[in-house]
């Protein structure tokens, strides 16, 4: 896991949660953790078996209450044109991290790619040009973290969820 020490002059702006964490569910997807207590960022590619996900999770949460936590969730399904197997394979990851999350009564969003790529305005392209354009973003964002096409989407989400709660932070003021 490669971490990177941020700059958070939002910091007292994000009133509710401590903790945002993204999740890219799928396979080769990711999960990136936002500490803003910590002033910190670390990411990394989904594990490979659920035992591995929820030791990651943990460790990810530990010491947080649960009130302190939100996880943005991507919402993804499968589409008809994939294989069989690759679509059990997905909906079978999306659920474990559910199972995970909820083991530790956090509070899940879900968002879709379609919510979360409005924010950052990514341009229609094909998947790898966009895939790429992804991973450059998220590479700008984060210069100091390891960015890959495995971890660059749960990079973006995480950060939509802090900007989410900038926004809900400052309605309630």
């Amino acid at each position: 896991m490669t971490k990177k020490n941020l700059n958070h002059p939002q910091k007292q702006a994000v009133k509710s949660h401590s903790k945002i964490i993204g999740i890219d569910p799928g396979k080769s997807g990711g999960i990136t953790v936002v500490d803003i207590r910590e002033e910190s960022t670390t990411s990394q590619k989904c594990p490979s078996s659920p035992k591995e996900m929820a030791t990651v999770f943990s460790k990810a949460v530990k010491n947080s209450p649960p009130r302190d936590v939100v996880v943005y969730l991507e919402k993804v399904w499968a589409f008809p044109s994939d294989a069989k197997k690759t679509a059990f394979i997905f909906g079978q990851n999306y659920g474990q991290w559910e199972g995970i999350i909820s083991s530790h009564n956090i509070a899940i969003k879900y968002v879709t790619p379609k919510e979360w790529m409005k924010f950052y305005e990514i341009p229609k392209l094909s998947k790898k040009d966009r895939k790429n354009y992804i991973k450059d973003l998220a590479k700008e964002m984060c210069e100091d973290l390891k960015v890959t096409l495995s971890n660059s989407d749960s990079i973006l989400i995480a950060f939509y969820g802090v900007n989410q709660g900038l926004e809900l932070s400052s309605k309630s003021q």
